[in-house]
């Protein structure tokens, strides 16, 4: 009697905790009440403009937020960047996307698989040492790589993916 009570409690816990976290994941995108830094479009299910999802800082800033700190060619110094992951950016859009066309305000585009997020450990940092980066400083949002925790990141094709003053971003599907 006591081992089924047990296991109709653990079913039912598990039952209401994936409700829940299902809940979550498709609560609707809400609109930016501040300036639009992102645009997101391609192959996501959440959005809140059209068939994009535009994000403000407060946005970005409520994803969960990693730190990475590193030497980069660009500045000077070791420096402290903190930003999102694009894991969670997709996870966010309810997206399937293996990779990502990124586009900056001078219309530089790169593409970058999902694993370098996943497995190198890159960000989209939005702050460099605490604070805001602003366009002069390469912001408001630059991929950032942990160029000093892994030696094979200092390689122009890992430096090619590092753009900044990103403003535009399509998650893509690749079929194999």
């Amino acid at each position: 009697m006591r081992l089924s009570f047990v296991v109709a409690a653990v079913l039912l816990c598990g039952t209401l905790l994936c409700g829940t976290l299902r809940a979550v994941a498709s609560e609707a995108l809400p609109s930016p009440s501040g300036r639009v830094l992102l645009t997101v479009s391609g192959a996501i299910q959440q959005t809140n403009a059209g068939e994009e999802a535009h994000f403000d800082m407060a946005m970005l800033q409520a994803l969960p937020q990693h730190t990475v700190t590193t030497h980069n060619p660009w500045a000077k110094g070791l420096h402290t960047y903190r930003g999102f992951s694009a894991v969670d950016l997709l996870a966010r859009l309810e997206s399937q996307g293996t990779r990502l066309q990124v586009t900056a305000l001078n219309q530089y585009m790169t593409e970058i698989p999902l694993e370098d997020f996943t497995e190198q450990g890159a960000i989209f940092a939005t702050h460099q040492d605490g604070k805001p980066m602003s366009l002069r400083n390469l912001g408001p949002i630059m991929v950032i790589y942990p160029f000093d925790q892994h030696e094979e990141l200092k390689s122009e094709v890992f430096y090619g993916r590092s753009i900044w003053q990103i403003y535009r971003i399509k998650s893509v599907i690749l079929k194999e």
